[in-house]
């Protein structure tokens, strides 16, 4: 399991007050699918079940300051083999009105800020996927700005520790001025924790990033603007993208558009059209980035007496579905769904929120 590194910190820090409040939080979940071949894919095959807990310990100390610690564990999950009960996800904290301090599964900090264009292909910041984080936030001048360091607790692929460390630092500010928003992100480059970690981690990039957007309202539409500069770990190479976004609502229908200019490959452009009114839902979208199209229709009606119907089709037309839910009690959910995945791309989600391949039916429970 993973060292937790303010153990000792934390010790200090919760002495001397006020009792602390405990809660718990859980969910749960069994169903069946009838997919037959699964092998490539995240697709449940037959009967499966899983069931999660979350615990949050809090309190307020004697300085005004307060320390809480939130853990996740995975009770059951037919998906592991000699499975043990593990805490797969923690965050200690401690934090003020103004600042904080953040360790473990939490988001880094050019993540966290960032906020640009759709589809640049340059703006990878890492994302936190199973590594630990230290973070420290706080407000100045009226910006939220984040500072961050990734862990590497790891060995170097023997038996040995290569010793805690902290890798590829990140910085990440947003804030307001008046009629505009604006982020600016930064990463450095690590080479060196990718090549000790040995991780399935499709979210984290070694690359060195910087990033800066300013948004504003103009004649009723919200426009977005972003330029962000990558340059490879390895080689030094280095490429840009420069991105525009905009959405205009007109009664129940939302008008959307971005074009993004790339250094290295073919501009992506793309437009939205969504539509809301009473009980009904309708999406539509279509883009083109690096002369690769694709297109998703996808719809929902509340029934009402909490009966909801689904129906969709996405990834340019390999994927459709039905579906419907039904609330059957405060935190019950029952689903049944049916989708078919014609490309057979193991990697694809047939629509949202990411149906099963074959006909699916789930019970589900929030606690």
């Amino acid at each position: 399991m993973k060292r937790i590194l303010l153990a000792s910190a934390s010790i200090v820090a919760f002495a001397g007050a006020a009792a602390a409040e405990i809660s718990f939080n859980g969910e749960a979940a069994l169903g069946y699918n009838d997919t037959e071949s699964v092998s490539e894919t995240d697709d449940d095959d037959g009967f499966y079940w899983d069931a999660e807990l979350g615990v949050t310990l809090s309190q307020e100390l004697d300085n005004g300051l307060t320390a809480a610690a939130t853990i996740s564990v995975d009770l059951t999950d037919n998906e592991v083999d000699d499975f043990d009960m593990l805490a797969d996800g923690y965050v200690l904290s401690l934090t003020s009105e103004t600042a904080g301090l953040f360790f473990g599964d939490t988001d880094m900090a050019a993540d966290l800020r960032w906020d640009g264009v759709s589809e640049m292909a340059h703006d990878g910041f890492s994302e936190t996927d199973g590594e630990t984080v230290l973070r420290g936030d706080f407000m100045a001048y009226g910006l939220n700005i984040s500072l961050s360091g990734l862990v590497d607790d790891t060995t170097d692929g023997n038996v040995e520790p290569v010793g805690d460390t902290l890798d590829q630092y990140s910085v990440g500010v947003a804030g307001s001025f008046g009629a505009f928003e604006m982020s600016a992100a930064y990463q450095e480059k690590e080479t060196d924790y990718s090549e000790a970690v040995a991780i399935d981690n499709g979210d984290y990039n070694p690359n060195e990033i910087f990033g800066i957007s300013v948004g504003t309202a103009f004649a009723g539409a919200d426009i977005d603007v972003a330029y962000a500069r990558e340059e490879d770990a390895v080689t030094g190479d280095a490429e840009d993208s420069t991105g525009i976004e905009a959405a205009f609502p007109v009664g129940p229908v939302t008008l959307g558009a971005f074009y993004v200019a790339e250094s290295d490959q073919d501009d992506g452009y793309g437009v939205a059209v969504d539509y809301v009114s009473g009980a009904l839902t309708v999406s539509t979208a279509w883009e083109n980035v690096d002369d690769s199209e694709d297109w998703a229709i996808e719809a929902g009606y509340d029934m009402g007496q909490g009966l909801n119907f689904y129906a969709g089709v996405a990834d340019a037309g390999d994927d459709y579905y039905v579906a419907t839910t039904y609330e059957l009690a405060e935190g019950a959910q029952l689903l049944v769904s049916y989708g078919v995945d014609d490309n057979d791309d193991s990697e694809d989600e047939i629509g949202d929120p990411e149906y099963q391949e074959g006909t699916t039916v789930e019970v589900s429970f929030e606690f």
